[in-house]
């Protein structure tokens, strides 16, 4: 069901239906995110004042730095109904040196 091509920037998603899909990013300064549906914006997890915007306008806190330095991240769970044939994509602004993830999953 997943098709993804080494060197390309999009995962396919071959058939159509509800899908979870997670990502997280760990840097210094949280980044700002985009994931892409067929190269549209569908949600975005930005730096500003620590607010996610998409259609749940879920908020992102954070309680204040943590001893051993960034533990938590900028993370999202969240679940998209796709056509056949989505290509999914995330675009990545922020500093270099960080770690991320993104994970999908057919319901």
């Amino acid at each position: 069901n997943f098709v993804w091509e080494k060197d390309k920037v999009t995962i396919v998603t071959m058939a159509p239906g509800l899908y979870e899909v997670t990502f997280g990013f760990f840097v210094r300064k949280k980044p700002a995110i985009q994931l892409l549906v067929n190269g549209e914006p569908v949600l975005a997890a930005v730096n500003s004042a620590s607010y996610v915007l998409h259609h749940s306008s879920g908020r992102l806190t954070s309680v204040g730095r943590h001893p051993a330095g960034n533990v938590t991240g900028l993370t999202l769970i969240d679940f998209l109904a796709l056509p056949p044939k989505a290509r999914i994509a995330i675009t990545y602004n922020g500093e270099d040196g960080g770690e991320g993830f993104i994970a999908l999953k057919k319901l």
